[in-house]
C-alpha cells in the first residue's frame, strides 16, 4: 500500500510540470506574437512617415522676451512733513483716503505766524513812507541847493556895489543907470510874480507838477532878490559914504562871499541819491519780510504734495509738529514700480525705455503694459547667482495691483514682425551647427543648415537656409519620432547631436532613446 500511495505521487507532480510548461509555451508565444505585431506595425508608420509632422516656413511675427519675477512698488511715497514748527489744529484726513495734489491734509495753529505778517506789513508801511520822503528831498534838494548858491551870488554881489559906492562916490551917470536897472528889475519882478501867481493856481488845481511851480518859484523869488539889490545900489549912489559904514561893508562883502562859498560846496555835496537807493533796498527787504511771513501762514495749511492715497496718517490734535515729524505719507498707487531681477546672462540686453509685460496671479489673464526705467549698475547675489534690479514703470487706473505683489514681467528685447520663422521643434544642433530637420525621398530625416535671429521660444526667425513655403518636419506627438537619426549624420558618442536653445546651443548627448528636440530658455 506504501508503494502505490508513493507512485499516484509522483504521477501527479508530472502533470503539473507538463501543465505548467505548456502554460510557459503559450505565454512565450502570446508575448512573440504581440512583439511581432508591435515591430510590424512600427516599421509600416516608419516607412510611411508618420512619425514626422510636415509644417510650412511661413512669414510671421517673433516677439524676443527676457522672462523674470519681481515685486510691486508705489512709485512715489511722500513723508508730508511740516515746514514750520506749530500745534496740530485740525487732521482731515485718514488711511485710504484719495487726495489731490494741494488738498488740505492737516492744519497748523498759525496764530503766531499772522502777527509777524502784521508786524511785517507795518514795517513795510513805515518804509514806504521814508521812501516817499527822501524821493520828495531828491526831487526839491537841487532846486533849494540852487536858489541858495544864486542867493549867496546876490548878496556878494550887493555887498561889492555897496562897498564900490562908498568907495568911490555917487556919479550922475552910475545914480541915471542905477535908476534904470531899478527900473527893468521892478519889471522883471512884476513879470515873475504874474507868472508865479498863475503857476501856484494851476499847480493848486493839479495842472503843473510841483517841479514846474518850484521852478517859477525860484524865478520869482531870484527877481525880488534882484530888484532889492537894484534898489539897494541906487540907495547907496545917492547916500554919503560914512567911515563907519564903509567898515561894515568890507565886512559884508567878506561874509557874503564866504556864504556863497559854503552854498556852492553844498550844491556839489547834495547826498540825496544815496539817501534814495537805501530808503528803496530798506522797502524791498521790507517787503521780503512780508512775503515770507505770508508764506509762513500758508504753511501752516499741511497739503497733498501729489495725487494718491493716504496710507499714514500720524498727526493728533493738539501735538507739537516740526520739520522732524512726518504727519501723513501720501502714496501713488496708480504709477507704480516692478523691482524685477534679471540674470546677469540678461541684463546685457535690457534697455531704458524698453516696453514690459506685466501679470500678476491675483488677475489672471490681464497684461499691465510697462516701461523699463532704470538698470541697476551693481549686482546682487540671490541664491549663488547674480541678478541685476531691473525698474519697470507700471500706470494701474483699476487698482488690480497691490503694492507687495508678486509680479511676472516678460522685457521685450526685440520685436520682428514679416519675417520667416519656423517651429523651435524643427530645429537641431550638430558640432556647433544650427540645422532644420526636413525628410528626404524615403520620409528620414534630413538637416538643412540654416542661419536663425530671434526666438520667443515657440518659433524662431529664419535669416537664411529656407524659403517661404519650404516644408520642415517636427515630431508627432506621442511617437518618439525622433529616436530616428540618419546615420549619415550621426556619427556615435564622439559627435554627439546637441539640443537647440533659443539664442545658443545646450551640449546634450542625443542617443536612440531621445525624443524630439524643442526650444526655450
Amino acid at each position: 500500500m506504501k508503494g502505490k500511495g508513493t507512485v499516484n505521487n509522483k504521477n501527479k507532480i508530472g502533470r503539473w510540470r507538463t501543465l505548467l510548461i505548456i502554460v510557459i509555451l503559450c505565454t512565450v508565444a502570446v508575448a512573440g506574437y504581440v512583439w511581432y505585431r508591435n515591430n510590424t506595425e512600427r516599421r509600416k508608420t516608419v516607412e510611411s512617415g508618420d512619425l514626422y509632422r510636415l509644417v510650412p516656413v511661413r512669414n510671421g511675427s517673433i516677439t524676443l522676451k527676457i522672462t523674470s519675477s519681481g515685486t510691486v512698488k508705489p512709485g512715489v511715497v511722500y513723508q508730508v512733513t511740516p515746514k514750520l514748527s506749530s500745534t496740530v489744529t485740525n487732521v482731515f484726513v485718514k488711511p485710504g483716503d484719495v487726495v489731490t495734489k494741494g488738498q488740505l491734509l492737516v492744519a497748523l495753529d498759525k496764530q503766531d505766524a499772522l502777527e509777524r505778517l502784521q508786524e511785517a506789513r507795518d514795517n513795510l508801511a513805515i518804509a514806504e513812507a521814508k521812501l516817499q520822503e527822501a524821493e520828495s528831498q531828491a526831487s526839491l534838494a537841487p532846486t533849494q541847493a540852487r536858489l541858495q548858491v544864486e542867493q549867496a551870488r546876490v548878496s556878494l554881489l550887493n555887498a561889492e556895489a555897496k562897498l564900490a559906492q562908498l568907495k568911490e562916490g555917487a556919479k550922475s551917470q552910475d545914480i541915471d543907470q542905477a535908476k534904470t536897472q531899478v527900473r527893468q528889475a521892478q519889471l522883471s519882478c512884476e513879470n515873475a510874480e504874474s507868472e508865479y501867481n498863475r503857476h501856484k493856481t494851476l499847480f493848486e488845481q493839479g495842472a503843473i507838477t510841483r517841479q514846474q511851480f518850484e521852478s517859477t518859484e525860484s524865478k520869482y523869488l531870484t527877481s525880488v532878490e534882484s530888484l532889492k539889490a537894484a534898489e539897494q545900489k541906487l540907495d547907496l549912489l545917492l547916500a554919503d559914504p560914512d567911515p563907519v559904514e564903509l567898515a561894515a561893508a568890507e565886512a559884508s562883502v567878506a561874509q557874503a562871499g564866504t556864504n556863497l562859498r559854503v552854498a556852492e560846496t553844498n550844491e556839489a555835496s547834495l547826498n540825496t541819491r544815496q539817501q534814495l537807493l537805501t530808503a528803496q533796498a530798506q522797502v524791498a527787504q521790507a517787503r521780503n519780510s512780508v512775503s515770507s511771513a505770508e508764506r509762513n501762514v500758508s504753511l501752516a495749511n499741511v497739503v497733498s504734495p501729489i495725487d494718491g492715497t493716504v496710507t499714514e496718517v500720524s498727526a493728533q490734535p493738539g501735538q507739537m509738529a516740526g520739520q522732524s515729524n512726518a504727519l501723513a505719507v501720501v502714496t501713488d498707487l496708480k504709477h507704480l514700480n516692478i523691482l524685477a531681477n534679471v540674470d546677469e546672462t540678461d541684463v546685457h540686453s535690457v534697455k531704458t525705455g524698453q516696453m514690459a509685460d506685466v501679470m500678476v496671479e491675483s488677475s489672471p489673464g490681464k497684461v499691465f503694459r510697462g516701461v523699463v526705467e532704470s538698470v541697476a549698475e551693481q549686482g546682487k547675489v540671490i541664491s549663488g547667482v547674480v541678478y541685476f534690479e531691473v525698474t519697470v514703470k507700471v500706470t494701474d487706473d483699476s487698482g488690480a495691483l497691490k503694492s507687495g505683489m508678486t509680479a511676472d514681467v516678460d522685457i521685450i528685447v526685440d520685436e520682428r514682425s514679416n519675417v520667416l520663422v519656423i517651429p523651435n521643434t524643427a530645429l537641431e544642433s550638430f558640432r556647433g551647427l544650427v540645422m532644420a530637420r526636413v525628410l528626404d525621398e524615403n520620409k528620414e530625416p534630413s538637416f538643412k543648415r540654416v542661419e536663425l535671429g530671434i526666438s520667443d521660444g515657440t518659433f524662431t526667425e529664419v535669416i537664411s537656409g529656407l524659403e517661404a513655403g519650404e516644408m520642415v518636419a517636427i515630431p508627432s506627438s506621442g511617437t518618439g519620432a525622433a529616436t530616428t537619426v540618419p546615420a549619415r549624420i550621426r556619427e556615435g558618442e564622439r559627435n554627439p547631436m546637441t539640443q537647440f536653445m533659443p539664442g545658443g546651443v545646450m551640449q546634450r548627448t542625443i542617443g536612440s532613446d531621445r525624443s524630439g528636440f524643442s526650444g526655450g530658455r
